[in-house]
């Protein structure tokens, strides 16, 4: 028992010396100058912080990505068209809604973030999903390279179009920019990762929707086109369901500005076969309503499975644009087949424009949005829960994306360039041209215009939300 309570004397004194200890206080103790902030010797319970995680009950089960029927693509028109028998188309993992002000002088480069997955990819370029090295925060980055838009000068007035409509537009149903960055090879947009996938993947899935669910997708696609149509002045053009992604709550979010136009009228012919108006085939002069034709065309494929008009080619397409007349499928309700017939009027004059107050408020009242309560859904409130739900185990894995595309390598950057580098060279400097790039384009004439520049292509959001 006298063994138990025994011990070295010497032994202490030597821990006591080592923790330069002298009578009772520390020799070398910092004062509150040199103090470091992070070094808290002291928790109270009421700087603990504690969080509601979201609720989430409902998980919709998914198939293959092949039980889509029909396909959709884009369709460029550079001259006019006529039909053979016509003689005139929230943030991330963050459930938080703390505004982050971010400091103007820390401008990120692209080295900063990681790049993980490959998420789409098209004729433009690819979209990679990337993580911020320091934050962990991730975001999509859609990149393009610059030698495409010396071959092509529309693919830069794209780029450009979607980066200052984005710049300026602040919706809950339309995808947020954060940065718009370049280096010597390429642009890139930084924009808001939406979790959920693809309208597209989770329709290709289900084959087709009810009307409760369809609805209530329809409703968050009109909310974001008329904010987009009144509030910034801009046409769409390019509605389809693999322009509309859902986030990790479920909600639907417009992407792919490209095709935008900002203007109240416009001539131009680019759009998607199955989804296009026939005015804009045609090459007639229209405006905003050309959108909710493309509202019906989305809202007829959620319902059916497939777009109104299909074929094996796209001027068989859209000749059926044209000329044919929508057939129905027996299943559908007549207040469903009552919405699509305002909404794919072959006439833009009769077609609804649910830009009107009036009208909009009929839409509201239309019994095909009995389920929808508008102000729940203009708030996005916890209250209101999404049909679908995406399962999001985790965020990195992309698992509610192609395996097409995420089963890619991602090549890395063809010219990385350090931050010590980059402070010296920046495009957004007046005296930089290093990482500009000249671009000309014939004027009408066939002369070559003035030179067009990336100098004021740079964007950071200064105010994020988690």
């Amino acid at each position: 028992m006298e063994d138990l309570f025994t011990f070295d004397e010497d032994a202490l004194a030597s821990n006591f010396n080592q923790l330069n200890v002298s009578n009772g206080q520390a020799i070398d103790e910092p004062n509150d100058e040199n103090r470091n902030v992070n070094d808290v010797s002291e928790h109270r319970a009421s700087d603990v912080k504690h969080f509601r995680k979201y609720r989430s009950n409902s998980v919709i089960s998914v198939g293959h990505i092949d039980n889509r029927l029909g396909t959709s693509y884009e369709v460029k028109f550079d001259e006019l068209y006529e039909a053979e028998h016509e003689s005139d188309s929230r943030q991330n993992s963050n459930a938080a809604t703390t505004e982050i002000i971010l400091d103007e002088k820390l401008k990120p480069v692209i080295s900063d973030f990681q790049p993980i997955k490959v998420l789409g990819k098209g004729s433009f370029g690819k979209v990679i999903l990337v993580k911020h090295k320091k934050t962990g925060k991730l975001y999509a980055q859609k990149q393009l390279k610059k030698v495409t838009m010396i071959v092509n000068t529309k693919n830069y007035e794209r780029t450009l179009t979607e980066r200052t409509i984005l710049e300026k537009v602040t919706h809950p149903n339309i995808v947020k920019l954060y940065y718009a960055l370049q280096d010597f090879d390429k642009v890139y947009l930084f924009l808001e990762y939406l979790e959920g996938g693809e309208l597209f993947f989770h329709l290709s899935q289900e084959r087709i929707m009810s009307e409760k669910v369809a609805c209530f997708y329809a409703a968050e696609m009109i909310l974001a086109l008329r904010h987009l149509h009144i509030n910034a002045g801009v046409i769409y053009r390019d509605l389809k369901p693999e322009n509309c992604l859902l986030n990790r709550y479920g909600h639907l979010v417009l992407t792919d500005f490209g095709l935008s136009k900002v203007s109240g009228q416009s001539n131009s012919m680019d759009g998607t076969a199955q989804y296009i108006a026939p005015e804009v085939i045609k090459g007639e002069t229209y405006d905003s309503r050309c959108d909710w034709w493309s509202l019906g065309a989305v809202l007829f494929d959620m319902l059916t499975g497939q777009p109104p008009f299909t074929g094996n080619n796209n001027k068989r397409i859209m000749d059926k644009v044209l000329t044919q007349k929508v057939r129905y499928p027996f299943y559908l309700s007549q207040i469903a087949k009552d919405f699509l017939n305002k909404c794919l009027n072959k006439n833009m004059e009769k077609r609804i424009n649910i830009d009107d107050d009036a009208v909009f408020a009929k839409v509201k009242g239309h019994q095909f949005f009995r389920y929808i309560n508008w102000n729940s859904l203009r708030d996005q409130s916890d209250d209101l829960e999404p049909p679908i739900i995406p399962i999001v185990c985790d965020p990195e894995m992309a698992e509610n994306f192609d395996d097409e595309f995420t089963s890619l390598e991602i090549t890395p950057p063809n010219s990385p360039i350090t931050k010590m580098m980059y402070n010296d060279i920046e495009e957004s400097r007046s005296n930089s041209t290093s990482s500009i790039i000249k671009i000309q384009k014939p004027d009408e004439h066939g002369k070559m215009t003035e030179s067009v520049y990336f100098r004021d292509f740079s964007y950071s959001r200064q105010h994020q939300f988690a």
